[in-house]
């Protein structure tokens, strides 16, 4: 309701006879009450009625009519979307639906769909998208069309928790802390911490709607040696972690995930029993750096 219509309203109702009718009888409610005694009680129960008649009154005008969405049940294409009653039509409330027509970039949908025209045809001022019920047939098989994406290719969407998986090496090394190199601050990067910590998985998720602020961060990344690695030259790395080395050397007492895609990153360099070494080539130190985090002492125990 605008709030001029409100006003009309009140003054249209406020100047109907019964409205003075009931003013009057408030203004003798008052009275009785500055009076005081045992009626007193009585006379604010009275007061009370003849408040509420005096509301009913005002606003008792037709023109002064609102939208009453009420939930979609059949009427409408998904549970999401609501009906009103007084249109007689289905006002759009899928998330991903909307955001695609709202040229968002983290969402695709099949672009010519019957249910994408509809909708388009439909747009009102205030950029709510409606649709009569008729055409919920339609409007459904597009919102089945409707995929989020993710701001990696090899970032997965994982739809019982609507959330994207990061699965950018560097990054998600770097997000928990154990090296890499990617820009310090950033929005994305705020956005995985949060959703993360919501998540409570100990994995690295963020929301759909937040892919373009990872996308960023992403781009900040650069791949580097692992943590406390050092550089052979500027494309290779030598391991220096010690868990790692007795793994590898077969000294006993740790173990690590061979089959891991950071131990396959490896190249050996013999050199005799303790002087042998194992390099890879920095692209590949996200990955050799998630391999260390398996290395544990025998028995099942991590440091």
């Amino acid at each position: 309701m605008q709030l001029g219509s409100f006003g009309a309203a009140i003054s249209d109702g406020l100047s109907r006879p019964e409205a003075r009718q009931s003013l009057q009888s408030l203004d003798d409610f008052v009275r009785g009450l500055r009076r005081g005694g045992a009626g007193s009680l009585a006379c604010l129960l009275c007061g009370t009625a003849i408040l509420l008649a005096i509301i009913q009154v005002v606003f008792r005008d037709d023109r002064v009519a609102v939208p009453k969405l009420i939930p979609a049940g059949s009427l409408c294409a998904t549970q999401d979307d609501m009906y009103d009653d007084r249109k007689a039509l289905c006002q759009m409330g899928n998330t991903y639906a909307y955001a695609y027509l709202m040229r968002h970039d983290w969402v695709m949908c099949a672009p010519n769909m019957p249910g994408a025209k509809i909708l388009r045809g439909m747009q009102d001022k205030y950029g709510n998208f409606w649709y009569k019920s008729s055409s919920r047939g339609d409007v459904r098989e597009f919102y089945n069309t409707c995929v989020p994406t993710c701001a990696d290719d090899r970032d997965t969407y994982h739809s019982s928790k609507k959330m994207c998986l990061v699965g950018n090496d560097v990054a998600r090394v770097w997000l928990q802390g154990d090296g890499q190199s990617c820009a310090h601050g950033t929005a994305g990067g705020q956005a995985v911490r949060h959703a993360s910590a919501v998540v409570g998985d100990g994995n690295m998720w963020y929301r759909p709607q937040e892919t373009s602020r990872v996308r960023e961060l992403y781009k900040s990344c650069q791949s580097t040696c692992a943590k406390g690695d050092s550089y052979v030259s500027s494309e290779h790395c030598e391991v220096q972690d010690r868990k790692a080395l007795a793994f590898l050397r077969g000294d006993g007492g740790y173990v690590c995930d061979d089959a891991s895609p950071g131990r396959s990153s490896l190249k050996m360099e013999r050199g005799g029993t303790r002087h042998t070494r194992f390099w890879y080539s920095r692209a590949k130190g996200a990955k050799v750096e998630a391999w260390y985090t398996s290395c544990m002492k025998q028995g099942g125990f991590k440091e």
